[in-house]
Parts: structure tokens; sequence; C-alpha cells
């Protein structure tokens, strides 16, 4: 790949970047809907404290992959893999009593994967093994 095109920012990254945005966003949608389904039975700060920190995380994440750092994009894999059996799974059991949440679950892993997928398009790892960083 030419010196050039390290330089530039590949347009599949800069999709994978948006697209990850809107996983945190749906997350957000998600959150609130979970926290007016359960707000009469149970207190929700803990959840709602926990999610904050949870897509502060995320984007910082998200922020770091934008920039060029090749560990933020193997740590979206991890956590990607752990994501699977935590929250994943589990949503196929909840399909039928919540459908709009869960279906908001399988959007959300369908842009993630595509993300993921380009982040290591060739052109975006030629990108991120360069170890330049873009504006």
């Amino acid at each position: 790949m030419p010196t050039i095109e390290l330089l530039e920012r590949p347009a599949k990254v800069v999709l994978a970047v948006k697209m990850l945005y809107i996983v945190v966003g749906l997350g957000i949608i998600r959150t609130a809907m979970t926290v007016m389904r359960h707000a009469d039975v149970r207190s929700p700060n803990f959840l709602i404290i926990i999610k904050l920190l949870i897509y502060a995380a995320s984007l910082f994440l998200i922020y770091q992959i934008s920039k060029g750092k090749n560990w933020a994009r193997w740590l979206l894999v991890v956590i990607f893999s752990l994501s699977i059996f935590l929250l994943f799974l589990p949503t196929f059991a909840s399909l039928a009593l919540y459908p709009v949440h869960s279906l908001l679950v399988f959007l959300q892993y369908t842009l993630y994967i595509v993300a993921l997928v380009f982040l290591f398009h060739r052109n975006s790892s030629g990108w991120f093994g360069a170890g330049k960083v873009s504006n």
C-alpha cells in the first residue's frame, strides 16, 4: 500500500466508526426502554450509572479507533466475543416477551459485525498497521 494512502483514513474505517456510534445510540435507547419497563419494580439508578460508564468507555474506544489505535480495534473484538454470551444469546429467550428490545439487540449486533468486518478489511488493517494518526 503506498505511503500516501496510509496517511488517509480508509472509507471503511470512517463508515465502521459511524456504525459503532449508532450501536452506542441504540444501546442508549435500549437502556431507556429497560429503565421504563422496570422503574416501578426496582430503582434504576445502579443500572443507569453502570450503563453510563459502559457508554463512556465505548465512546472512548470508538474515538481511539478513529485515531488509528490498533489496540482499540482488537479490544473491540474481545468485547464483542464476550458480549455474545452475556447479551446476545439471552436475547433469544426474551424475543417473545420484548420483541422491540430484542430486535434492537439484533440490529446492534448486525451493525457491530459489519463494523468489525470493515475494521479488519485489508485497507483498514494496512492503515492500522502503519500506526498513522489521521485527523
